[in-house]
């Protein structure tokens, strides 16, 4: 019993670095994972500054969303939500529920067609950043298109150009 004893310690022993060489090479791997769903996370949304002041800003993305036949669902101002929930600092920021019900509607469809789940954002942020400029944030819907096939990507592309058109408005 007591070799049996030896023999499953020493047995161990030399499995030990074997496994940590092993930990270290998961460890690493885990961290490049990180590294790169960051850099897709960060290629998943569009960020460019506004031309326009904050409220201008806002302003002329609600008037030309309706000119252009988008639907504005509501505008939450999460500059106030932050301050009530305690954030005295907080700078300004809201998020407008915008979507154009002829291209949603085909992406949806598409994406129906295709057995895909839905995938629409139609969330478009504004916000005064740490630098004290205005930027606007949104899905890169672009992104989505080439990453799609058939009349998805055609939807997609669709609704990625008329977002670009909507955005030029107020875009440096």
């Amino acid at each position: 019993m007591k070799s049996l004893l030896l023999a499953t310690l020493a047995l161990i022993a030399t499995t030990l670095p074997a496994q940590a060489a092993s930990q270290k090479e998961i460890e690493a791997s885990m961290q490049q994972m990180q590294q790169a769903q960051a850099k897709i996370m960060e290629a998943m949304m569009l960020e460019k500054q506004s031309k326009l002041g904050f409220n201008e800003t806002v302003d002329a993305l609600k008037k030309t969303a309706e000119a252009r036949g988008w639907k504005v669902t509501g505008v939450l101002d999460a500059q106030e939500a932050m301050k009530k929930g305690g954030h005295k600092d907080a700078k300004p920021m809201k998020i407008m529920g915008m979507c154009h019900p002829g291209l949603a509607e085909a992406v949806l469809k598409a994406q129906q067609k295709a057995k895909q789940p839905p995938a629409l954002t139609c969330r478009y942020s504004v916000y005064e950043a740490l630098d004290g400029k205005i930027y606007v944030m949104r899905f890169n819907t672009s992104l989505m298109a080439s990453m799609a096939q058939g009349e998805v990507a055609t939807a997609l592309t669709s609704l990625a150009k008329e977002e670009d058109a909507l955005m030029g408005v107020v875009l440096k």
